[in-house]
């Protein structure tokens, strides 16, 4: 078998390779949350979530806000939300929530959960296991998408 190696051809491709920088990342657009922005949003849902406490999460969300669960339609604005959390009371007693994994980047939060829940009616116990993906603009959650099986909440 011939060998190629100390030709020219191996040699320029050598040279460019070294010479070959990764390129700057693109700036962020004009009103995106710095790190330390989306870190303390993600620390307050977490927060939030884990205390079950709707109204500091209710705080979090811009008003035009766009909600998407699993397997639905998006429904949009602080409202919409309102009638989510009440349509959730009436479907769970009982939630010990725990942020496996978080990422913040860009403009995203995304939360790894695990929720121990209670099932109404009949009191029902189940392992929920969660993605939660929350974008950010102008300091608020503009929109959130959820990933789970619909399923572990029926019957």
């Amino acid at each position: 078998m011939a060998t190629t190696r100390g030709t020219a051809a191996t040699k320029t491709a050598t040279k460019t390779a070294k010479n070959t920088r990764p390129k700057a990342a693109a700036p962020a657009p004009k009103g995106a949350p710095t790190l330390a922005d989306l870190r303390r949003i993600a620390r307050a849902i977490v927060t939030a979530t884990s205390l079950s406490d709707d109204k500091r999460m209710l705080s979090l969300y811009a008003d035009a806000v766009e909600s998407e669960e699993a397997g639905q339609q998006p429904t949009y604005g602080i409202e919409a939300i309102k009638q989510k959390n009440e349509q959730w009371a009436k479907m769970v007693s009982d939630a010990r929530w725990h942020a496996r994994n978080l990422w913040a980047d860009g403009q995203t939060v995304i939360i790894e959960w695990e929720a121990q829940l209670t099932l109404r009616p009949g009191g029902r116990k189940v392992l929920f296991r969660e993605l939660a993906v929350h974008e950010v603009r102008g300091g608020k959650i503009a929109r959130e998408r959820f990933y789970y099986d619909p399923s572990i909440l029926g019957g």
